[in-house]
């Protein structure tokens, strides 16, 4: 029976991991990784699967849950910093949904697969994969900011690159210090406030810092601003007959005033 593909016409090259062992699994998901360009490292083995969770950064993981621990190399890629956001399908048993859903799976399939089903569930997981690709888009810049943090008072620094979801910023923070922030998009006149967190450091005295909160008008212009900044990256680097990413529908998950 074909797969229609027909609303897949737009697709960006995903990353993924397939561990499973049974023959039926591989046939119907090599199938399903092809028709949504997800290019997949088939692991039959627990140790293969650990070092791709831990390393490799992944767009989706992709678990038969009756192969040896499939718990171990979901907890493994939810730990790992790559992969702690990675889309993460489990293949199940009826029975299995609670559990697998408990140990940090977002989206099931039933086996024995059925071919529907498992096109209806990686259209649905494919979504959410492209959004956290959106959301994770970065930009480099270098552009002054303003950072007030608590106990420090107000900071100069610079960031060096941003997204709808956070910055690096080139001023030395310590890990889950709370930061409010002020800065100008390029190219325009639009400012925005920001507070967020320094989740990571680096040896250079750089931190990055998550968004938590920002005004939604604002966030509006950051979005539109980064579409288009994107836009341009994609024109001067696409290869002669790749497909676009789309850049509309970003992910509005830090709506709201800032405190």
């Amino acid at each position: 029976m074909p797969i229609d593909s027909g609303q897949m016409k737009e697709h960006v090259r995903l990353d993924g991991l397939l561990f499973s062992k049974d023959p039926q699994v591989l046939r119907v998901m090599s199938q399903m990784l092809d028709t949504f360009a997800i290019k997949a490292e088939v692991c039959t083995e627990i140790g293969s699967a650990l070092e791709a969770v831990t390393h490799r950064r992944l767009d989706t993981v992709i678990v038969d849950w009756n192969t040896n621990d499939p718990t171990r190399v979901v907890r493994t890629a939810r730990k790992s910093s790559p992969n702690s956001n990675s889309t993460v399908v489990a293949m199940v048993d009826v029975g299995a949904e609670t559990h697998a859903l408990l140990v940090g799976a977002n989206f099931m399939i039933h086996k024995p697969v059925d071919l529907d089903h498992a096109r209806r569930c990686m259209r649905a997981a494919y979504g959410t994969m492209i959004q956290q690709r959106r959301r994770a888009a970065r930009v480099s810049v270098d552009i002054p900011v303003i950072a007030r943090v608590s106990e420090l008072g107000t900071l100069e620094g610079r960031i060096s690159d941003i997204s709808v979801g956070g910055l690096a910023l080139q001023c030395p923070l310590e890990i889950d210090r709370e930061v409010s922030l002020l800065f100008s998009l390029p190219g325009t006149n639009n400012v925005v406030h920001a507070t967020g967190k320094a989740v990571n450091g680096n040896a250079a005295g750089g931190a990055g810092i998550r968004f938590s909160f920002i005004p939604e008008e604002e966030l509006g212009l950051l979005e539109d601003w980064l579409a288009k900044e994107l836009a341009k990256l994609e024109s001067a680097e696409m290869p002669v007959g790749e497909t676009r990413l789309p850049l509309g529908d970003q992910d509005p998950t830090v709506r709201g005033p800032l405190p």
